[in-house]
């Protein structure tokens, strides 16, 4: 079992810089490179699940020493601040690194290793919990760009993919929002966390309701800024929009 915990914690600690190709251009090849890079530990760990006389203990005990690992290492940084930032970061290449490639592998053993990851994780690491995606999800998402919550409302809402809402949205984001460099790094800064927040909104029995507040308190109102040429100002309270739900649903 240590070679395999050793292969996981590498497969998280081992890959500096790689939420650098975590964009439209590069993150396709980078996790397809990614899941070649630790095919052997896949093939280990269903080899390992299969010869184990209890193969839910076997991945059990993979899981929490997994996450003990990554508790330690959290512990070791003194400040709150850094700790934070470890979390975040690692975060970030479990979500769409680690464990979209558990499931791209789609064997038995890695699709229960990768839910009990998530909730040996979430059990000890409680400020910054995860939740599980596919690569298709979480590449699909780079062509919504800053339409992914908006989307995601419009669909609760029975609204198609071609509604005006989005056309207007879509149309704001390539014209406005593209053409200048802050707002290409603020739709960048949404590629990063409204997958999270949509996942996150979407496992609450309260869903619809919380969909529907979006869509009346931030998206119908940015729409008609949009529609009256005051763009900036549609950029802030869509801005406020998805910084308020970061605080909501990511902390």
């Amino acid at each position: 079992m240590d070679t395999i915990s050793n292969g996981l914690t590498g497969m998280l600690f081992g890959n500096e810089g790689l939420m650098k190709s975590f964009n439209k251009d590069r993150y396709a090849e980078a996790f397809h490179e990614y899941c070649e890079k630790y095919s052997y530990i896949f093939d280990e760990i269903d080899s390992g699940f299969e010869k184990s006389e209890n193969g839910e203990a076997y991945l059990k005990g993979l899981a929490d020493d997994f996450t003990e690992y990554a508790h330690k290492e959290e512990q070791k940084l003194k400040k709150r601040s850094d700790r934070d930032h470890f979390l975040v970061d690692h975060n970030s290449v479990l979500t769409v690194y680690m464990l979209p490639a558990f499931a791209e592998r789609g064997s038995e053993a890695c699709e229960k290793l990768a839910d009990m990851i998530v909730g040996s994780w979430n059990g000890v690491f409680r400020r910054y919990t995860i939740s599980r995606g596919t690569f298709a999800e979480i590449d699909g998402g780079f062509k919504r760009k800053l339409c992914y919550i908006t989307t995601a409302v419009c669909e609760s809402l029975g609204k198609s993919d071609d509604c005006y809402e989005l056309k207007v949205l879509r149309d704001y984001r390539d014209g406005y929002l593209m053409g200048s460099k802050d707002g290409e790094a603020l739709v960048g800064t949404y590629y990063d966390i409204a997958p999270t927040i949509v996942n996150r909104i979407n496992k609450r029995e309260d869903s619809e309701e919380i969909y529907s507040g979006i869509f009346y308190r931030y998206i119908s109102p940015c729409i008609s800024l949009i529609e009256e040429d005051r763009n900036e100002e549609c950029r802030e309270l869509y801005s406020k929009m998805v910084y308020s739900l970061r605080e909501e649903y990511m902390n």
